[in-house]
């Protein structure tokens, strides 16, 4: 077998993106000559607030809100548990039921968990073999004591898009709260958080070009909230403590971007279809998990049936390719991804599928290497 030059292709988008140079020249500039403190009442300090303000009023053009509904935080981590935590405190014992799938980002997850212990019964809707979540079962669960449907937009490991316009439908009827996690969405798909019709919503930077670090809430004007981070009073007194200025400048202007950032999606997609074509080419009882249709263009999550996924990784890192098996939240844990397991995966199969996330920047000379690695795998493999 011909010897494989190393390259570097990077394909795990989902977990985090490269920081753009025009988000990288705006942190660089605010680190430099902006560090005056928003809250003093100088001149440096009211330039320092108006960056803030102005990339607010960015973030919030991007997804369709008005700016005082954004409120930043250190990352979409702390703006789900903001949520979900503040709205368990004001509703119970009065209501104590959220309903919630069970594909869920593990911040989502493990916070309802947490949840439980303090009295709040969470029932989870099942979703199908691609993890959609089915709207008229999702109703049948609805009771007096619900006062929150949790349901993330696009999952981060499988790709799925779910009908959060139909959620929010179906919730408004009964007069309950809706809140979804668009992390993966952002950036990949347009997110107009008017016609979805949530009541809140989490973003994250990284996840488009931005940096890590910062996070952003959305929060309908009627709908309830209340301080996360008590203290000093900033971000309107919902989270204490001095903003990362040249952070969330760097948001903002990643958020300029996002229109750019979807006209890929076209390109990205037929590169994603000649992947999974290469794929089933080298391994023909590889299975694919994520949907052909309602899902995000770049999202790939394939079982290799007889393969281990952590060993398949290594190799592929030894040759410069980056890739995961699941969430970045939760690949240090030794378990099976729980988004598999929800859609029907054996702990075998899951151990046996990785997850691949294209970029903008991803090329098919970079499908086609990643190919002849994966070739060079499974050969070594069984022969």
């Amino acid at each position: 077998m011909k010897k494989i030059f190393k390259r570097k292709v990077y394909l795990d988008h989902n977990a985090t993106t490269s920081v753009s140079r025009p988000v990288r020249r705006t942190m660089n500039r605010v680190l430099k000559y902006h560090y005056g403190n928003p809250s003093s009442g100088y001149q440096k300090g009211k330039n320092a607030y108006n960056i803030l303000e102005q990339a607010r009023k960015q973030v919030a053009l991007a997804i369709h809100a008005h700016s005082h509904e954004v409120y930043f935080s250190g990352c979409a981590t702390e703006s789900n548990n903001a949520v979900l935590k503040t709205l368990s405190n004001h509703f119970y014992p009065d209501k104590k039921k959220i309903i919630s799938t069970p594909i869920e980002h593990p911040s989502v997850m493990n916070t309802l968990e947490y949840l439980q212990t303090r009295g709040i019964e969470v029932e989870y809707c099942p979703v199908d073999c691609y993890g959609f979540v089915s709207a008229e079962e999702l109703e049948k669960m609805i009771d007096e004591d619900t006062f929150l449907i949790c349901c993330i937009y696009a999952n981060n490991e499988i790709g799925t898009i779910q009908n959060i316009k139909e959620i929010s439908a179906i919730a408004k009827q009964y007069n309950i709260l809706v809140m979804s996690d668009c992390v993966q969405a952002f950036g990949k798909i347009d997110v107009n958080v008017k016609e979805l019709g949530v009541d809140y919503a989490t973003f994250s930077a990284h996840k488009l070009h931005g940096p890590k670090g910062v996070g952003a809430l959305y929060a309908r004007i009627s709908s309830y909230m209340e301080p996360f981070i008590h203290g000093g009073h900033q971000e309107e007194g919902m989270r204490a403590g001095t903003e990362s200025v040249h952070n969330i400048a760097g948001f903002g202007k990643a958020c300029n971007n996002v229109k750019k950032l979807i006209s890929h999606s076209e390109k990205i997609q037929t590169i994603k279809g000649l992947l999974i074509d290469g794929l089933r080419a080298v391994k023909h009882d590889m299975i694919i998990n994520s949907p052909s249709e309602k899902c995000l263009p770049n999202t790939i999550s394939v079982t290799l049936p007889g393969i281990k996924s952590k060993e398949l990784m290594m190799m592929l890192d030894y040759y410069g390719i980056c890739v995961s098996s699941g969430s970045a939240c939760s690949s240090q844990i030794n378990k099976p991804s729980h988004v598999l397991k929800a859609i029907g995966l054996t702990d075998t199969a899951a151990e046996e599928t990785l997850r691949i996330s294209l970029g903008k920047d991803t090329t098919i000379r970079d499908v086609q290497y990643t190919l002849k690695v994966i070739d060079k795998y499974l050969k070594e493999t069984w022969d």
